[in-house]
């Protein structure tokens, strides 16, 4: 039964050669004499294989290969050893350094302590010991499964097969414990990934991440070079400049585990991917975030990447290297499209604060051909017919009004805090008060309709079964209502999150209080200044009322949102025409 199994599922030598990319040598072809073959003694170690014992560390490997072989008197003996890899990939450094002398034909001989060190994938564990090595003359030895290829007694034979399935029948128990157990550490906070550049798992407990304070520091220094308006290529390149180790370098030279053990070529080379990585990460503001990638099983050592649905997310775990308030400023400066600008002019510092007050897209920055110091924001969904108009708005003058805007809350808050509490507090409460009733009225909406739709369904349905509705009558109905039911679910599930947001959505006037004192007065608009005050500024179109044109601006800040502050200047001078009583009464 099992050598009929193992038969049917076994490949040609040939197929496999050609699969691996390898041109196999027959073994008639060899001119190396017996003489000069060596014995190759082959040791494997993998993290699953250490839990069952120490009986199978490298070096009592070692000891019973080389004792093995001096009691048969096997001369030329050569270790060849791959410790810490799995037994599921036959892509090994060692094996395949033996496997490429066994094509030379320089070996004569492979011993190993038991099938499963060979490996534990049945199929591939089989054509290696039933065509590779026959088709090259080897004499494969098992020695605790008592497998002997120059043995013709037929126990190995029957043995082996059995052999190879148990093994693979282990690593995937292994396997199914691993992910078990990963699960069980996640539901309790404790990360189960390697931590990112900038961490080092803390050496008081294992099990959580301690801050990499020459590693932590540096990570803070790319935050704030993206937040000052950097592009991330601008930042490798800075990087490579200043010949900075890339992170599986520095990691190497601390003795931290890394993704792998090679020796980087180029140590500097610090690409768009790792800052893209090290921006993006949430772990820096002291989350932990488990389950971001998967495999399909556990013979697939590819990572594929998860649903954010399918992310456990544990807040505030860790010390962070960045705060939250920064770490969301630079994911959205990756929600910008791509930016037209004129040659030897920088990126514009507005780009990314700006929304459509229609339909809530970026307005992106563009300049005229005929005059290139024309710089100006549009909403692109205009050119697309997605949106009805163009919301044109110059940069010249978004940075009066801006700095005009920052300028006065800084002056404001400083002089009459207070009074910018209460204002402050009063404004926010009634724009989210007024947010709150318009989603949740749609939100009632678009669940009304739903139900609709479940009623319109169960009618068709009962119509067709009683026969007084025609089939393609009833296939169209069908597609039309399930294809309003799909786009329906996703509008309910976004209303949902945007109404949960904003019920939890808290004001922090202290914070916005924080970085005033900070200033005195506000002068000049900078990428930095812009980032602290600012959230995000939305533009409307322009419209003319009676003889003027006007068009209105939205200047959102940072933790209080949009606020209309009297003008600093003249509530002073307002104070000042007020006698002293009557001007304390007011204050």
């Amino acid at each position: 039964m099992f050598g009929r199994i193992w038969y049917n599922k076994a490949v040609n030598t040939t197929c496999l050669a050609e699969r691996k990319g390898k041109k196999l040598k027959q073994s008639n072809n060899v001119k190396i004499s017996k003489g000069q073959r060596i014995t190759a003694l082959y040791n494997r170690l993998s993290r699953e294989d250490e839990q069952s014992g120490e009986s199978n560390s490298i070096q009592n490997q070692k000891v019973l290969l080389s004792e093995y072989a001096q009691s048969k008197g096997y001369q030329n003996c050569k270790f060849f050893v791959d410790d810490g890899i799995s037994g599921v990939s036959f892509e090994r450094q060692g094996f395949q350094e033996m496997l490429a002398m066994i094509e030379a034909g320089e070996i004569e001989r492979v011993i190993v302590k038991d099938l499963s060190r060979l490996g534990r994938n049945f199929i591939e564990v089989g054509q290696y010991t039933d065509y590779i090595f026959p088709q090259y003359d080897i004499h494969f030895i098992a020695i605790l499964d008592n497998v002997d290829s120059s043995t013709q007694n037929g126990t190995g034979d029957f043995i082996a097969p059995i052999k190879n399935i148990f093994n693979e029948m282990y690593i995937s128990d292994v396997s199914r414990k691993l992910r078990t157990s990963q699960k069980i550490k996640s539901s309790q906070g404790h990360p189960i990934g390697k931590p990112p550049y900038g961490y080092m798992r803390d050496p008081e407990n294992t099990k959580r991440w301690a801050l990499d304070d020459e590693a932590a520091e540096l990570v803070r220094c790319i935050f704030k070079m993206r937040l000052d308006g950097e592009s991330v290529n601008g930042i490798a390149l800075t990087l490579r400049r200043e010949k900075v180790d890339i992170p599986s370098v520095y990691a190497m030279k601390k003795g931290f585990d890394c993704p792998n053990n090679r020796i980087e070529r180029q140590p500097y080379l610090w690409s768009h991917a790792i800052i893209n990585k090290i921006l993006k990460n949430q772990a820096y503001v002291g989350d932990v975030v488990n389950f971001k990638t998967y495999s399909k099983s556990y013979k697939l050592k590819k990572r594929l990447a998860n649903d954010k649905e399918n992310w456990e997310i544990h807040k505030d775990v860790h010390e962070s290297i960045i705060n939250r308030v920064q770490w969301e400023q630079v994911q959205r400066t990756f929600e910008n499209g791509k930016r037209r600008k004129p040659k030897h002019v920088e990126k514009n510092i507005f780009a990314g604060y700006l929304k459509c007050s229609d339909c809530g897209a970026n307005l992106r920055y563009k300049y005229t051909h005929q005059n290139p110091d024309n710089h100006y924001f549009s909403c692109g969904n205009n050119r697309d017919k997605l949106c009805g108009k163009t919301h044109h708005i110059r940069v010249d003058v978004l940075e009066k009004l801006t700095l005009a805007a920052i300028d006065n809350a800084v002056r404001f808050a400083r002089d009459f805090e207070d009074d910018f509490v209460k204002i402050v507090v009063s404004e926010r409460f009634r724009q989210i008060q007024l947010a709150q009733q318009q989603n949740k009225k749609k939100l009632a909406t678009l669940c009304k309709r739903e139900e609709e739709l479940d009623v319109l369904f169960a009618r068709i349905y009962e119509d067709r079964t009683l026969g007084d509705l025609p089939e393609a009558q009833y296939k169209k109905l069908l597609a039309k209502y399930q294809d309003e039911y799909t786009a329906l679910k996703e509008q309910i599930r976004h209303m949902e999150s945007v109404v949960t947001e904003e019920d939890a959505n808290e004001m922090d006037v202290n914070n916005f209080l924080k970085i005033v004192q900070k200033y005195t007065r506000v002068n000049q608009l900078t990428p930095a200044i812009l980032r602290e005050f600012i959230y995000h500024i939305v533009v409307h179109h322009r419209e003319t009322i009676g003889k003027e044109t006007v068009q209105k601006v939205e200047i959102h800040f940072n933790f209080i949102g949009e606020v209309n502050l009297p003008d600093v200047e003249q509530r002073r001078k307002l104070l000042k025409s007020f006698g002293k009583e009557k001007r304390e009464q007011i204050a």
